[in-house]
C-alpha cells in the first residue's frame, strides 16, 4: 500500500490521503482518533480468509471494534476505506476505495466500489441483495443485471458471477463475471466503423488485437493505431486522437467488458499487501518467572508477545546469535532461554557485567518493549541469515504496526528505540524489503530522534522516508482533523504545532 484514507470510522470523519513511507509516526490527544486509524490495518487482515456475514471482520483476537453501528462516526450512513497499491500482474498503480453500509436488517455490506488507474475510472454500484445496480466506465453508466456478489473468502473485496450460472451451479466452482454483453457490443462497433466491409474473423482478429490489458487511454490509442492490417482499420484511427467519439465510446467499451475481473484482481492485490500486516498492540503481556513450553511452530510474535518466550526459545543457534547482536548494538542487553522440565524462563543478559535477570524480575518496561525488537528482528534478519544477496528480488512489503512503543521507557531508551526503528528500515532495504512501520505514539524522544538523524545525513535515511499524521481532535460535531507535518533537510518539522507536547 502506498497510501490509505478513512471516512466516518468513530471520530475520523475524513483523515484525507495519507502516504504510506519507511516510518509512519501518528500523534495527537488522546481519544483523537490514533488507535482508530492505526486499527485499520489488523481490522482488514484479520477478515482475509474467514467466514463472516459481512465485508469485514469486525471482533477478532487483535483488534475489536464491536459492529458497523458502534464503529461508525456519530450521524453518518456510510463509512469509506480508499487505498492505492500496485496490481499483481503488471505493477500499475491503482486505487481502489469501497463504501460500507447497513441494509433495514442491521447487516453491512459494500455498496459502492471505485476503481481507478491511469486515467480510467470503474464505479460499481450493489444493492442489499448483492447484486450490481449499475456500472460506470468513466462517467458513463450501463446496465447490468444479470451480475451477482459472491463472498471471496481471500480478498477484501468479493467477487463478480453471472448470476444465472450460480444460481444452477451453488456448489460448483465457477470463474469471475466476464461481460459478454460488452464484448458482443465491442464487436459491433469495429463492425459499424468498417461500414460491415469486413468478414466477422477479421473484426475478431482486430478485437483479440486489442483485448490483452487494459491500461491508460493513451497507451490504447496507439495500441489501436498500431495495426497496419486491414488498412481500412489503420487507415481509420492513424488520426485519432483521446478526445475522438469513437474512441472513447471503443475504449469505454473495452474496458466493461473486463471491469469486474480488474476489480478482483485489485481486490486481490489488496488482499495481498494485508496479509503481511503484523501488529502489536498497546499493552504487552506482563513477563511470567516460568512458561510452559507448547509443541507449536512459531513464525511470528504474537500481538500480546504471549508466545516470545517460545519463539525465541524454538530459534536456531545461529539465529540466536544474530538477534543476540541485533540487540546489543542498541541496548546493551540480550535475551536467553532456559529449558527444564517442559517449563520456559526467559531472563536479559548485561553485557557490561554478565549478569542474567529473570524477565519477571526486570523492569516493566523491558517486557512491554522485547516484543518490538523481537519483531522488527524477525521481519528484517531473521529469514535472510547465510545469504550472500537480498532473499526478496520484487521489493517485498511488509507492514509492522505498533500502538505505543514507548510505553514504561525511559526517554533514553526511546530514543535508542527510534534508532532500531531506523535500522530496522535499512537493513529491510538492503534484503530486497520494502518495511512500513506504523507507529502511534506520545513520545516526544522518538520524534526528536528521528529528526535528528535525518539532520545528520549519515544514514541511508531522509526527511521522504517519514510520515507525520497530526490528529486534531475538534470540539465540535466536525470530528478529528488530520494533517501532514514534514521534516525539512535538517530535521526541523514544519506545520508543527506549537506547545504540542506541553502540558497547557
Amino acid at each position: 500500500m502506498d497510501s490509505i484514507r478513512i471516512k466516518n470510522l468513530h471520530c475520523l470523519a475524513d483523515t484525507g490521503v495519507i502516504p504510506l513511507r519507511g516510518i509512519n509516526i501518528l500523534v495527537g490527544a488522546n481519544s483523537s482518533g490514533k488507535s482508530s486509524f492505526l486499527r485499520v490495518f489488523p481490522l482488514l487482515k484479520q477478515g482475509l480468509n474467514t467466514n463472516k456475514r459481512g465485508p469485514l471482520l469486525w471482533l477478532s483476537e487483535d483488534v475489536d471494534f464491536g459492529d458497523f453501528k458502534t464503529a461508525i462516526r456519530k450521524g453518518e450512513k456510510s463509512m469509506m476505506f480508499e487505498f492505492t497499491d500496485k496490481s499483481l500482474i503488471d505493477g500499475v498503480k491503482f486505487s481502489l476505495g469501497f463504501n460500507i453500509v447497513v441494509d433495514g436488517a442491521n447487516n453491512d455490506f459494500i455498496d459502492y466500489i471505485q476503481y481507478c488507474f491511469e486515467d480510467q475510472k470503474i464505479g460499481v454500484k450493489i444493492n442489499s441483495k448483492g447484486e450490481v445496480e449499475r456500472i460506470s466506465i468513466n462517467g458513463e453508466d450501463f446496465q447490468v443485471t444479470d451480475v451477482v456478489v459472491v463472498e471471496n473468502k481471500i480478498s477484501l473485496l468479493h467477487s463478480f458471477y453471472n448470476k444465472q450460472v450460480v444460481e444452477q451451479n451453488s456448489h460448483i466452482r465457477i470463474s469471475p463475471y466476464y461481460n459478454n454483453s460488452a464484448e458482443t457490443q465491442i464487436l459491433q462497433k469495429i463492425d459499424d466503423l468498417l461500414e460491415h466491409k469486413l468478414k466477422p474473423n477479421t473484426v475478431n482478429l482486430i478485437r483479440e488485437r486489442i483485448s490483452y490489458r487494459s491500461i491508460s487511454k493513451k497507451e490504447f490509442l496507439l495500441v489501436l493505431q498500431s495495426l497496419n492490417r486491414p488498412v481500412k482499420w489503420h487507415n481509420l484511427v492513424k488520426d485519432w486522437t483521446e478526445e475522438n467519439s469513437d474512441f472513447l465510446e471503443l475504449n469505454n467499451l473495452d474496458l466493461l467488458s473486463k471491469a469486474f475481473l480488474l476489480i478482483e484482481e485489485a481486490g486481490m492485490s489488496l488482499a495481498k499487501s494485508l496479509m503481511e500486516v503484523n501488529y502489536i498492540g498497546p499493552v504487552r503481556a506482563t513477563a511470567e518467572r516460568y512458561y510452559r513450553r507448547q509443541n507449536l511452530a512459531l513464525n511470528v510474535i504474537d500481538s500480546r508477545g504471549i508466545n516470545l518466550p517460545m519463539f525465541v526459545n524454538d530459534l536456531s543457534e545461529i539465529e540466536k546469535k544474530d538477534l543476540k547482536e541485533w540487540m546489543l548494538e542498541y541496548f546493551g542487553f540480550y535475551l536467553v532461554t532456559d529449558y527444564s522440565g517442559g517449563h520456559i524462563a526467559i531472563s536479559l543478559v548485561n553485557e557490561r557485567n554478565g549478569e542474567k535477570t529473570n524477565l519477571a524480575d526486570s523492569g516493566f518496561g523491558f517486557s512491554q518493549i522485547m516484543p518490538i525488537l523481537v519483531m522488527l528482528w524477525t521481519l528484517t534478519k531473521r529469514k535472510t541469515l547465510r545469504r550472500r544477496r537480498p532473499l526478496y528480488s520484487d521489493n517485498k512489503i511488509l507492514y509492522c504496526v505498533i500502538e505505543q512503543p514507548e510505553l514504561h521507557l525511559h526517554p533514553g531508551f526511546q530514543a535508542q528505540l527510534a534508532d532500531m526503528f531506523i535500522s530496522a528500515v535499512n537493513v529491510a532495504k538492503m534484503n530486497g524489503i520494502q518495511l512500513k512501520l506504523i507507529l502511534e505514539t506520545h513520545s516526544e524522544a522518538i520524534i526528536n530522534r528521528i529528526g535528528r538523524r535525518i539532520s545528520e545525513k549519515k544514514l541511508d535515511f531522509s526527511k521522504d522516508d517519514v510520515t507525520v499524521a497530526l490528529f486534531n481532535k475538534q470540539l465540535n460535531e466536525n470530528g478529528t482533523n488530520v494533517t501532514l507535518a514534514h521534516f525539512d533537510d535538517d530535521g526541523i518539522l514544519d506545520n508543527w504545532p506549537i506547545g504540542f507536547f506541553n502540558a497547557d
